[in-house]
């Protein structure tokens, strides 16, 4: 962690370099208003109430707290006039739009507004802040909702107005929701009252991923459930707010590459995913860099192949280079990606989605993922594998694991690395 110094309100403050500006003030007691933050949640600035004043060097402007980043050496003004002027602004406009919401009222009274001067043509619940949208999305995982039109027919939908099957009626949208215009989780649990069988009816956290198999014995009635409120008990929040399984989905640095949180690896460098009874497979992010930009995928197997662990997969050709994949588990392949076959670039710039390679029926997955590395274990791994490969880039005189350094890699450590870092390998090893 990078600190930085900054003023705020005269008052001298240290904050991680890059950091929200909103962490700083609200770590000195000061409260800003904000409509559109969540906690744990990336920026969004839409509603513009948290705004402040910031001066760097000569230069003095306005700027949204909590997507605004700490650097070193400004100075941050909370309550000028010029913006206390701007927050009456934007508080006369939500109330135009939602006279009637409690929370909007609330908010507009605290910047001393009492009514708007603008004239409201059609009343709404909604401020348009997409907390919702954003919470399904970046936290659940789900994507079940979306914004809809432009301008003002912008309204919060579902994609193509149809009811998703993606919803897991988790409600965290509503529990996000400032003013009560979320009811997503109450149609779909009604609709799933209407067509699920009593044995298919899925409690909705084992729908998450929070708890295991569980058939929902309470008809969906969750605020009547000791899990439901154990769990909100126990972590004080909505429970998908403090475990957030959609941000396992998220790329994030180990070592000086990308794992994904939400599937497991194999020491041969690739990745596995289940998604109900297949499992996808691909190339991680140190198997694609190392290997460096792809021209040719060349598949050792067809659909309905049987296979077991060590057999080659597929090989990848880079620069005139051949470099080898091996299964980490033994199945059936059910599916090829053709996408990737025909555009190989696609594993270059997106190795964890549009470039998989294979959808697998595996033998008891179960059994086999622990051989495999989890999302506890990958992190450390992938720190290992960094320092080894640097190790034996820096004895051949190169030097950063920089994009591009597998260009500089000889035919033949080339071949000593595939060796080295594709052979297929488990934890118990």
């Amino acid at each position: 962690m990078t600190a930085v110094s900054m003023k705020i309100d005269g008052r001298d403050v240290q904050a991680e370099q890059r950091s929200p500006l909103l962490l700083a003030i609200r770590s000195l007691g000061i409260e800003i208003p904000t409509l559109c933050h969540q906690d744990g949640m990336e920026p969004y600035g839409v509603c513009r109430l948290c705004i402040v004043e910031v001066k760097r060097g000569q230069r003095t402007r306005l700027v949204t707290s909590c997507n605004f980043p700490s650097e070193d050496g400004l100075e941050v003004h909370t309550d000028t006039e010029r913006v206390r002027q701007h927050r009456r602004v934007m508080a006369e406009l939500l109330l135009a739009r939602c006279p009637d919401v409690p929370k909007v009222r609330e908010l507009a009274a605290s910047v001393g507004v009492k009514k708007s001067r603008f004239a409201a043509t059609e009343p709404s619940d909604c401020v348009l802040c997409g907390l919702c949208v954003r919470v399904c999305d970046q936290m659940v995982g789900a994507s079940a909702l979306s914004f809809i039109g432009r301008g003002n027919q912008r309204v919060v939908g579902t994609p193509w107005s149809v009811d998703p099957d993606s919803c897991i009626a988790c409600g965290a949208c509503a529990y996000v929701c400032p003013t009560g215009a979320m009811h997503m989780e109450e149609q779909t649990v009604e609709r799933w009252r209407r067509e699920l069988a009593s044995d298919q009816r899925l409690c909705r956290y084992a729908r998450m991923g929070l708890i295991s198999y569980k058939i929902c014995p309470n008809d969906f009635h969750c605020s009547d459930c000791e899990i439901d409120q154990g769990l909100f008990e126990e972590l004080g929040t909505h429970p998908l707010l403090a475990m957030a399984p959609g941000l396992r989905r998220l790329p994030k640095q180990a070592g000086a590459f990308d794992v994904v949180e939400d599937r497991f690896y194999s020491q041969g460098h690739t990745w596995v995913k289940l998604s109900q009874d297949q499992v996808r497979l691909g190339m991680d992010d140190f198997a694609r860099n190392l290997v460096g930009p792809v021209e040719k995928l060349s598949l050792h197997v067809q659909p309905n192949d049987v296979f077991k662990p060590g057999d080659p997969a597929l090989s990848v050709t880079s620069k005139g280079r051949r470099a080898t994949v091996y299964f980490p588990i033994s199945g059936t392949v059910a599916h090829i990606n053709q996408s990737v076959l025909d555009e190989p670039s696609l594993l270059d710039e997106d190795c964890y989605q549009r470039g998989w390679l294979l959808s697998i029926r595996p033998d008891d997955f179960y059994a086999q993922s622990r051989l495999l590395l989890d999302r506890d274990e990958v992190a450390a791994w992938m720190e290992e594998q960094t320092q080894k490969l640097a190790q034996f880039l820096k004895i051949k005189g190169i030097s950063e694991l920089t994009p591009g350094f597998a260009e500089k890699i000889s035919q033949q450590d080339f071949a000593r690395l595939g060796d080295e870092f594709f052979k297929t390998g488990t934890k118990s090893e």
